[in-house]
């Protein structure tokens, strides 16, 4: 026979409430697949520009360095590249009969990057500490050439600036390093100068290649950009050493978006799946709508096939706007879920690509779901198999045991090495995910049971309550679905918050104990013997931590005002017990230390007198002395200023006092953050698809309560007639509607928080640094997730009590 096909779009207006479900249904599920996707691409590029952050701006593109050349053909070899540079080797140049070490060098536009103290204009530009070394003054003459020194510039000291930091090794020098080590640069104002240099500073010298270039912002931007530096390099073919850094950040942002992508896999099926479900479900309803059309059809000839193409019909176009809407949706809200915004090209393609599937799939579930309906309905009853009698809270849990078992063994993945990625195992990162799913169908379960028995409950001293828990055994099938949505959306949240917060958190904690504070300078002895004293600007904010092999000496009236300690007051008043009386020094212990009298090169005698699990700067293993029992300054390994200050402010500081530093470590960048942002970025998306979760729950709970409108508007109606009171009904409403927010929320909230827990300290990209992550303050998300199930129960009793109030009695009964 043939259908109505032309009829199918138009009668499907009919039932405006089941397309909006279906619209949503396919929103969401577009929503998903497709912020897996840009998530993904996002997290490569994200990952390309964390590691270019933490390189230098002129070194990404490919380069060249050389040294041990004549100093002619350094010259001409740094003239090949778009920022060459040419440097003599360290000598003695000689300024009106006095010699001090240093070395000349020539970089275009280098004068303009330079701090002026006096002078100017074309000619030699002295540092000014050669320039107090050998008494220099602008107008003196190098001897042995014809050059003149026209500017005395401030010495170049860490951290440099951008232009600078391809040549920091040239042209900061160690003011502690030994005499003819390392020296500041003279620099000419041409390169042609450099050939009337004296005779001694002819050979020996170093050329470096720069090509500075704009950063890329993708993956295949790098690439090419690489490929295309490294072909220039090979065209030159000059015999120096290439520099390829871009290479390493180039696979460290694979290996991240490779992590993340297999890390997101699962979770996407899992949701794919759920998706898929609502679409059959959808189906199911539509299929009950329209049970007589189709029971008309099926007399007249159609088969099971064809009628599932009516379905198709009727609710194709819906799902394929919804994910259509989906993908707009997470292409909109990308920076909202994703760590970055740039997409590689093509990434909205692959997105489109797989939207279309899942809409394809969608389209397939409504035919065979219709078809099997209409095939059981009309043609044969099967055997009633319920879903609902499998244990599938005891087979989550199972799978949660051996994620468990993975977890506990592995942590995230294999050993890794300090500068490798971790490689994350699934598996593992499952376990709290799984925890929540299987407390969610064993609350569902349960829910389910306490509903079928609740006829037995005669709560009528309480009506509202009465009435609340009637209104749920009557509806006990959508409402076990709304709870087992919520507690995913709840425990989803929680997990992907604390796993993600646990991340920021440890990779702060560990930079703050490899540092020790937030900056760190090495200083010379004159600091430590109190020959120099500290500006007054830095009072408070540093102090002075003396380093030895296995042992720290410390000041114990300031270092716990500036050190990275868990307990500053514990750490305080073990420092202020120490106190020696004789030839041994009474010290802490830091966790695997020996326990027993020890002796340290430049110590006196250490006797451990009390334990610290850990300690900044030791980890797990050394001992801590006062400065006070140490008779020697000078016979300590090295000294360090830290300071709670930024580096930037410290080191300021002592370039105005003039004191010299060097081995600068600063906090925000002495670890590689990246192994931490790729479990975070993981757990971003997990969050987000709680939110999506949290949202399905509200809409289905919305339209639970306006399916069941005209049910609710008899019941209150005649309630209202029978003499209740407006207020009781809608604290029954209130009751009924808050009962299964709070019980989301207390499940969901108590699964997560419990699997987290035990999961966080194991989820450690760095589990050879100290401390591990550890749950973060969780009270602020769980008062937010209240105010938004607050929300929904105010709207979801209100909307229930709206057909009470504008319903017409005679109509009703009729």
């Amino acid at each position: 026979m043939q259908l109505p096909w032309r009829a199918a779009p138009k009668a499907a207006l009919s039932s405006p409430l089941t397309l909006l479900v279906s619209i949503v249904t396919t929103l969401l599920l577009g929503f998903v697949v497709a912020a897996a996707v840009l998530h993904s691409s996002s997290a490569g590029s994200a990952a390309l520009a964390y590691q270019q952050s933490r390189m230098c701006p002129q070194s990404v593109h490919p380069s060249l360095d050389g040294d041990g050349l004549p100093l002619s053909t350094a010259v001409s070899m740094a003239a090949r590249s778009d920022l060459g540079a040419a440097y003599t080797r360290i000598g003695r140049p000689d300024f009106s009969g006095i010699a001090t070490y240093g070395r000349f060098g020539y970089r275009p536009d280098a004068l303009a990057h330079l701090k002026v103290v006096e002078g100017g204009g074309t000619g030699l530009w002295v540092p000014q500490t050669i320039a107090t070394a050998a008494h220099v003054k602008v107008g003196d003459k190098l001897t042995g050439s014809p050059l003149v020194v026209s500017a005395i510039y401030s010495d170049l000291a860490h951290p440099v600036s951008g232009w600078w930091c391809s040549e920091v090794q040239t042209v900061v020098p160690n003011p502690l390093g030994g005499d003819g080590e390392s020296t500041s640069v003279i620099w000419v104002s041409q390169s042609s100068d450099l050939a009337l240099l004296p005779q001694e500073f002819s050979s020996g010298a170093t050329a470096t290649l720069r090509f500075p270039t704009e950063l890329p912002t993708t993956l295949a931007d790098a690439e090419a950009l690489r490929e295309k530096g490294n072909a220039l390099l090979t065209s030159l073919g000059l015999p120096l050493t290439r520099s390829d850094p871009l290479a390493g950040a180039i696979t460290a942002a694979r290996t991240a978006e490779g992590n993340v992508s297999s890390a997101l896999l699962p979770l996407v099926i899992i949701s794919v799946l759920v998706g898929l479900a609502g679409v059959g479900t959808v189906t199911v309803q539509w299929a009950q709508r329209r049970h007589s059309e189709l029971r008309l059809l099926w007399v007249r000839g159609a088969g099971p096939l064809a009628l599932g193409m009516r379905g198709v019909l009727e609710l194709g176009l819906p799902l394929v706007i919804g994910g259509m809407l989906g993908l707009l949706a997470a292409r909109l809200l990308l920076p909202a879920y994703g760590p970055g915004v740039v997409l590689a090209p093509g990434t909205l393609w692959v997105a489109l690509g797989f939207v279309m599937l899942v809409v394809l799939l969608s389209l397939s579930v409504t035919v065979l779901v219709a078809a099997w309906r209409v095939h059981r309905t009309f043609q044969r009853r099967a055997r009633t198999w319920r879903l609902a009698v499998v244990p599938w809270e005891l087979v989550v849990a199972g799978l949660a045991v051996l994620a468990w078992v993975r977890l506990s063994r592995n942590g995230l993945g294999t050993a890794v090495k300090g500068a490798e990625l971790p490689r994350i195992d699934v598996a593992a990162l499952t376990f709290p995910l799984l925890v929540v799913l299987a407390a969610a169908l064993l609350a569902t379960r349960l829910l389910r049971w306490s509903l079928g028995w609740s006829h037995r409950v005669q709560w009528w001293q309480v009506p509202a309550a009465q009435l609340a828990l009637r209104r749920l055994a009557a509806a006990a099938g959508p409402v076990t679905g709304v709870v087992l949505v919520g507690v995913l959306a709840v425990g989803t949240i929680a997990v992907g918050s604390a796993v993600a917060g646990a991340q920021q958190s440890s990779l702060d904690s560990k930079s703050g104990v490899f540092v020790g504070a937030n900056s760190s300078v090495q200083v010379s002895q004159d600091v430590a013997l109190g020959k120099v004293a500290l500006p007054s600007s830095l009072q408070g904010t540093t102090t002075l931590v003396g380093v030895s092999t296995g042992a720290l000496v410390v000041d114990p009236a300031t270092f716990t005002d500036v050190a990275v300690l868990d307990d500053p007051a514990q750490v305080r008043s073990l420092l202020s017990n120490l106190r020696r009386t004789g030839e041994i020094a009474p010290a802490l212990r830091i966790g695997r230390a020996a326990n027993q009298e020890t002796q340290v090169a430049g110590l006196p005698l250490l006797k451990p007198v009390a334990w610290l699990p850990s300690f900044p700067k030791l980890g797990t293993r050394g001992y801590v002395v006062p400065k006070d029992s140490v008779p020697a300054a000078e016979q300590v390994g090295s000294w360090h200023l830290w300071s709670s200050l930024p580096l930037s402010s410290l080191t300021s500081s002592l370039q105005a006092a003039g004191i010299h530093y060097t081995n600068v470590a600063d906090r925000a960048r002495v670890l590689d953050g990246l192994p931490f942002l790729t479990v975070e970025w993981t757990f971003g998306f997990v969050t987000a698809i709680g939110f999506v979760l949290a949202v399905v729950a509200a809409v289905a709970l919305l339209l639970a309560i306006e399916v069941r409108r005209r049910q609710n508007a008899v019941s209150g109606a005649l309630s209202t007639r029978m003499g209740m009171r407006p207020s009781v009904l809608w604290s029954s409403h209130l009751l009924e509607v808050g009962a299964l927010a709070l019980l989301a929320l207390l499940v969901g909230a108590l699964a997560s928080f419990l699997s987290a827990g035990v999961a966080v300290p194991r989820l450690d990209p760095a589990p050879w640094l100290k401390p591990a992550p550890v749950l973060p303050d969780l009270v602020p998300l769980l008062g937010s997730m209240v105010s938004g199930g607050l929300i929904v129960v105010v709207a979801a009793a209100w909307l229930a009590l709206r057909g009470v109030r504008t319903a017409r009695m005679g109509e009703l009964l009729r």
